[in-house]
């Protein structure tokens, strides 16, 4: 049985992917192919380059230094408002970072499949950046040749927060549709698919970013579509999207949710007493590019 994952989170919340990819990885499960949403294509983007789950600690307590927060001084909602910035964010230090540890390399010469969605924001047309060709929707571009830094960086260029980015001469926004996302890693060849959603819990406070992503996005439980079961990770008080101080913690809870949580989703998916695809080679490995 092959399993496809599908990241998704805003902001630092993604980290809480990299904590289910470290507690498939100590039950012995590689995922087949993987697809990022939003903020989940970070995570997506160390997957598709070669990075074991052991190391991507790493890449979170990196990301987590990186800056206490995504806003730089001077930035303002305001100035977005008035037409003075293109964003809130410049971006610029999330592009420095993804250089770093996902690289430069082409999507067709990344070791592991993968995919990242975005729309043209025109005629939302969609736009499939994958390391693998496959027949793609009716409507839909499929690449191979963007680069895996600017793939990801697409993926997660929500307005007004980062600029979205160009390509072919469109401006490209985020795709946020679940069930298309659970059909790409379908298409990719996984035939059973975990969704992971990182979740604020009411009381939380929430900042801009997370207000941002869930209005955008039909995160809701019957919508993810056939073959796909969804674990929701529920998110530290305090945790907010936009503050990459937080990673770590929300990587810790992503562990923990897929400790608690994963046997009953793989019994929900049929998979339960099945031999998960591929098999690893090696236990224990610390690869990375």
């Amino acid at each position: 049985m092959r399993l496809g994952v599908v990241m998704t989170g805003a902001g630092a919340h993604a980290a809480a992917c990299v904590g289910v990819l470290q507690e498939l990885s100590r039950r012995e499960i590689e995922p087949y192919a993987v697809c990022g949403v939003l903020g989940g294509a970070w995570p997506a983007a160390l997957y598709a380059a070669g990075w074991e789950a052991c190391a991507m600690e790493g890449a979170v307590g990196q990301a987590g230094r990186f800056g206490g927060r995504m806003l730089l001084p001077g930035l303002s909602c305001r100035k977005f408002l008035q037409g003075r910035t293109p964003a809130v964010s410049t971006g610029r230090r999330l592009d420095r970072l993804l250089d770093a540890q996902a690289g430069q390399r082409l999507l067709s010469l990344c070791p592991r499949p993968a995919a990242f969605l975005c729309r043209t924001a025109r005629i939302g047309h969609r736009v499939i950046f994958s390391t693998r060709a496959y027949h793609q929707e009716d409507g839909a571009m499929l690449s191979m040749q963007a680069t895996l830094g600017f793939s990801a960086r697409a993926a997660m260029g929500l307005p007004p927060f980062l600029p979205p980015m160009e390509w072919m001469g469109s401006t490209l926004l985020p795709e946020t549709d679940l069930c298309f996302a659970v059909r790409q890693v379908r298409a990719l060849g996984a035939q059973r698919a975990l969704v992971i959603i990182p979740q604020i819990a009411p009381r939380s406070r929430m900042d801009a970013l997370d207000l941002a992503a869930m209005n955008c996005c039909s995160w809701h439980k019957d919508a993810v579509g056939e073959g796909a079961v969804v674990l929701r990770v529920p998110m530290p008080e305090g945790a907010q999207a936009l503050d990459a101080a937080k990673a770590p913690a929300c990587m810790e809870a992503g562990r923990r949710a897929a400790e608690a949580e994963l046997d009953r989703i793989f019994e929900r998916m049929g998979m339960a007493f099945c031999r998960v695809l591929p098999f690893r080679m090696q236990l224990g490995a610390t690869r990375r590019p």
